[in-house]
Order: structure tokens, then C-alpha cells, then sequence
């Protein structure tokens, strides 16, 4: 275990852990931004476990101690809450634009390269063939969810983005049938309760897609397909590009699969559109939405 990250390591052997270890793993995953800051006192505390569960576990990681995890955490640079190392003074914004390309870039090339085309025409079957999308996010994900349902709202009919504002959802899902796909949206950092959401969703044969980042522990097991998302961001705050182009591949790929339903759906939009008068298309008349980097 040696080359591999502390994430890495803890996926390796998750199953194999007491309920106690898997516990205190579960903290160390989402907690990955602070917990150089740590004593391991301090790191059982949090996770409501004994010191000794600590030790034990460091050692299942093949760790030499909790110096070596702090160290190893720092140079990783995974985080998982909104704490990061400052950054130099004086830095070129090139500079700092170049780390944010290269970053986007890696998590979204890490993202769709760990997609099996298997779970992916699943999903896009299941999208396109269930008699109702729902589309669930929580906190972030809720702006997340919304886009996700507004582009696949563009191929297909009954697609509906929850909670709705103020609102709880076992009015809605109680309406859920077999004859459903649920999309949840599950980026860091999700309710505590969400999964207790989906393994409900699962006994009543719901066909469950899961959107989830890259340090969710065993999300196959709440979900029948889950995408998992490079978000780690240059700073503090996670990235958002590798989900974004899940949600883009996700509606291509729904449009594809039923491309003249979807087709026919878009042409009676874009007539709505203009019979509402609701967008401002002399600017698309103006070929002014021509991609300006084609020339």
C-alpha cells in the first residue's frame, strides 16, 4: 500500500473494517482538508472513537503513525471541507489560471475515463425509457440538479428537479414507481441521511443513478449505477467541471438514444419560445451566439 493515497488505501479495505473502523474512516474521508491539523487524539475525538481505534486502524493503512497521514495528506492535497494552505504572495494570475486549467483538466479526464460504457448506456436507457425522471439534490447539488433537469427536460417530457422550496420530499416520493429512474446528486458534502434515502428508494425497485464525488465510500451499494466525480479543486473549494460534463455526456447521451423524440420535442420548444416571446433570439438571428472561437 505503500504508493497509494490514504483514500486509496481505505477503499482498498473498507468491507474488511469493524463497523467502528469503518466509522472512524468515514471521518478521515470527509475531513481530508483539515486533518494535518489533527492531533490523533484529537482525530478520535471527532469520530467518536477511542485512540486505540485510531492506532489500529493506522496500522490496517500500513501507516507508521499519524505524523506519516498528515504529511502524506498535505502533499495530496485532497479536500474534502473548505480549509487549504495559503497561497504565495505576489503569485501571476497566469500562474494561477494555468493551476485551475490543469486541475479541471485532470479531474475531468480522471472522471469520464473511470465511466464503463456498460453503466453509461444503462443509464441513458433507463433516462430515456422511465415514464418519470426525478432529479434529487441537496445544498450544491441542488444547483447541480437543476441543470441536470433542465437539460434533460430539453429531450424528453415528466422530468422533475425536488425538493421543491420549503418543502419535504416523502409527499413526492411516495408517488415514486417501479416504472421511475431517480437521479440523485451526491457531491461532498451531502446530507448525512441521503443514503437512508436511496436504500429506500432500491427496496421498491427504483432504478437509482447516482452522482457522486470520488471519496464517497461503496456508493454501488445504495445506487444500480453511480458516476463518480473528480471535484478536488486547486484551493479550498471543490471543482465542479468533471461533474458538469457527466451532466453534459448524461442529456447527449438521452438525446442520441432517442434523437427524433427529442428532436421533435426541441422544434416544439423553440416554437413555444418565440410564440411566448420569452428569449431574445435576434442576438442567435445576429449570429451572435456563433462560437466566437471558431475563427
Amino acid at each position: 500500500m505503500q504508493d497509494l493515497s490514504i483514500e486509496q488505501r481505505i477503499k482498498q479495505i473498507y468491507d474488511q473494517l469493524s463497523p467502528t473502523q469503518q466509522k472512524l474512516a468515514s471521518c478521515i474521508l470527509n475531513h481530508q482538508g483539515d486533518i494535518a491539523t489533527y492531533s490523533a487524539t484529537e482525530l478520535a475525538k471527532l469520530a467518536g472513537v477511542s485512540k486505540s481505534a485510531v492506532t489500529r486502524l493506522l496500522q490496517r493503512l500500513e501507516y507508521k503513525d499519524f505524523g506519516e497521514v498528515k504529511r502524506q495528506v498535505r502533499a495530496a492535497r485532497r479536500w474534502g471541507t473548505p480549509i487549504a494552505e495559503k497561497q504565495p504572495e505576489h503569485q501571476s494570475i497566469s500562474n494561477v489560471f494555468s493551476d485551475y486549467i490543469q486541475c479541471d483538466q485532470n479531474n475531468i479526464q480522471k472522471t469520464l475515463e473511470s465511466i464503463k460504457t456498460s453503466d453509461f448506456d444503462a443509464a441513458v436507457k433507463s433516462i430515456g425509457q422511465a415514464q418519470r425522471v426525478y432529479v434529487i439534490g441537496y445544498r450544491n447539488n441542488h444547483a447541480l440538479a437543476l441543470h441536470l433537469r433542465q437539460q434533460l427536460t430539453q429531450c424528453r417530457d415528466n422530468v422533475t428537479l425536488l425538493p421543491l422550496p420549503g418543502q419535504t420530499l416523502g409527499e413526492e416520493v411516495a408517488s415514486f414507481t417501479a416504472k421511475d429512474t431517480v437521479i440523485i446528486m451526491g457531491i461532498r458534502r451531502r446530507p448525512a441521511w441521503l443514503k437512508n434515502l436511496m436504500i429506500t428508494l432500491r427496496k421498491r425497485g427504483i432504478f437509482l443513478i447516482y452522482i457522486t464525488d470520488h471519496a464517497d465510500v461503496n456508493p454501488k451499494e445504495v445506487s444500480d449505477i453511480h458516476f463518480s466525480c473528480v471535484v478536488r479543486g486547486v484551493s479550498a473549494f471543490d471543482s465542479y467541471a468533471s461533474v458538469m460534463n457527466i451532466i453534459s455526456v448524461l442529456a447527449n447521451g438521452v438525446y442520441q438514444d432517442n434523437y427524433n423524440e427529442a428532436n421533435d420535442r426541441i422544434q416544439a420548444i423553440e416554437e413555444t419560445y418565440q410564440t411566448l416571446n420569452e428569449l431574445d433570439m435576434a442576438a442567435l438571428n445576429n449570429g451572435a451566439l456563433i462560437d466566437e472561437f471558431e475563427a
